[in-house]
């Protein structure tokens, strides 16, 4: 066999291999994590299941009450004695314990002896079942009385010891019984309930069909948590991975802004940050107007595209970050800064702001209801854009999430290539697709995805342990931009506005002056 076919052949093998590994690995880290979100789900279904199994078990419960006694039987010979009188006795071997054994059970459940306990009783049916058993090779006999009434299953089986010698008479002869253990009245029922096990089982029951959903859930659901999802169920090329990134708790207010400038963010996410300037800056080439997006809100696309455009003016780039998310706007609110324009009949008459100490400059434009409609126009996106290009390197644009509006889809149009913000394990992988196609549909190509939020361990960002806090449902900064959800998506307000933040602003000043 020729070497190099046996080296790939043993190479298809260790492939495949590590292919099947990792998939079982994601498959249980997505059932981990499916198992953290929905646990309540697990712990309702236990508690339901326990307090089911304790609702069978009290009040569906019957009393059942069991009388035995054990006793001896014997039968009767028949003699002549030497004066000629024929003489009496009882007596037992062998062969007589074998056929007591064999004919016992069904003289007591025999119908004549049960029409003869009822009438000794002075009943219409039978109270009590009557069973028996013999111990081996002796005329040694239990006989037990079951029924749910303590006073007649004890009567039924004092009537049964009486009459049995009367209804045995035709079957094996006179007969007489010996009580070796006196019955007892039986006062507490044989069935009582053992609760706690009961509902430790319904708590068990309830709990193994929890993670029995809990696994579905995750077979069923498709999304991406890793760059090789990115390849095989987008087709597109990952050229970053964030991790997620978490404060720790102080007693006093602190930044809690997810920025490469603030000086709490851990220097993991830092790095990420450079490695995703660095793809960008060798995968661009001649574009520079690049417009960041997203699938839906609270994926972190604001939060990418004002870090790839701080990391890019650091690298002494000139660079424009333009707010276009004109439903939402919230760059000015993320970084703390006025947003400046002049006249609000002018939709054009932008303000450019300069972030102090960096080559980042800020363009916002006037997001009055009224005046959306002039601004998403391709031949004035392409007019302004090409206006800019000269005094910059990079013009990075944050557009509004593609699976809401349309907006994205005017934009793409007027710019050289686009970034997609993929949060891990959150959006599901068609929506991620159609979101995707909206763009492709647009003419604008696709420099590759950023998959956002990886948390540590499983087959997470490696020994990145960091997550955005509270920042997929109220947005960034100080006083929560942007309650950016999907019912309040539209033409109205989002939480704070600027005007809003000033007054709260103005607000705790005056607090804490007094």
């Amino acid at each position: 066999m020729n070497s190099h076919t046996y080296n790939d052949k043993q190479h298809d093998k260790k492939d495949s291999a590590q292919a099947e590994e990792q998939l079982l690995e994601l498959d249980l880290e997505g059932f981990f994590r499916a198992l953290l979100k929905f646990w309540w789900v697990c712990l309702i279904l236990a508690v339901i299941g326990a307090g089911l199994m304790f609702y069978k078990s009290y009040v569906k419960f019957v009393p059942v009450y069991k009388s035995s006694v054990t006793f001896t039987v014997k039968t009767q010979e028949i003699g002549v004695s030497g004066s000629g009188i024929s003489s009496y006795s009882f007596y037992y071997d062998r062969s007589t314990a074998s056929q007591l054994a064999s004919t016992f059970p069904s003289i007591m459940q025999s119908n004549i002896l049960s029409d003869i306990i009822c009438r000794d009783l002075g009943v219409s049916w039978m109270p009590a079942t009557l069973s028996a058993s013999s111990v081996s090779g002796t005329n040694m006999f239990t006989m037990t009385a079951t029924g749910y009434d303590p006073q007649l299953t004890y009567d039924v089986l004092l009537s049964a010891m009486k009459n049995y010698p009367e209804v045995s008479s035709y079957v094996i002869g006179n007969t007489t019984l010996e009580i070796l253990t006196e019955p007892t009245f039986p006062e507490t029922p044989s069935n009582s309930t053992a609760y706690q096990k009961q509902i430790l089982l319904g708590a068990g029951a309830g709990l193994i069909l929890g993670l029995g959903w809990v696994l579905l859930y995750t077979l069923l659901r498709q999304t991406i948590r890793t760059r090789e999802d990115v390849k095989a169920r987008l087709n597109q090329h990952c050229i970053a991975v964030l991790p997620r990134v978490i404060f720790k708790k102080y007693k006093r207010e602190i930044n809690r802004s997810v920025l490469m400038t603030n000086p709490l963010v851990d220097s993991g996410f830092l790095e990420s940050l450079r490695a995703m300037r660095n793809s960008v800056l060798n995968i661009a080439g001649d574009k520079k107007v690049i417009m960041v997006s997203s699938t839906a809100p609270g994926e972190g696309k604001t939060t990418t595209a004002v870090n790839l455009a701080l990391s890019l003016s650091k690298s002494d780039r000139r660079v424009l970050l333009i707010d276009c998310d004109l439903r939402n706007p919230s760059v000015c609110g993320m970084l703390n800064i006025e947003s400046k324009v002049s006249d609000p009949e002018d939709i054009f008459s932008t303000g450019i702001t300069r972030l102090s100490g960096t080559n980042l400059n800020i363009l916002t434009f006037n997001t009055d209801a009224h005046a959306l409609w002039k601004v998403l126009k391709v031949e004035r996106l392409r007019n302004l854009f090409d206006s800019l290009r000269p005094d910059y390197d990079f013009i990075i644009v944050d557009t509004s999430p593609c699976g809401l509006t349309s907006d994205p889809s005017i934009v793409a149009q007027a710019v050289d290539a686009a970034l997609f913000v993929i949060n891990h394990d959150t959006i599901r992988t068609s929506r991620i697709v159609y979101a995707l196609d909206t763009l492709t549909s647009a003419g604008v190509p696709i420099l590759g995805c950023i998959l956002n939020g990886l948390d540590r361990g499983f087959s997470g960002y490696g020994n990145y342990g960091y997550r955005y806090g509270r920042y997929g449902r109220y947005g960034y900064g100080k006083y929560g931009y942007g309650k950016y959800g999907y019912g309040r998506y539209g033409y109205g307000r989002y939480g704070y506005g600027y005007g809003d933040r000033k007054k709260h602003e103005e607000k705790e000043t005056n607090e804490s002056d007094e």
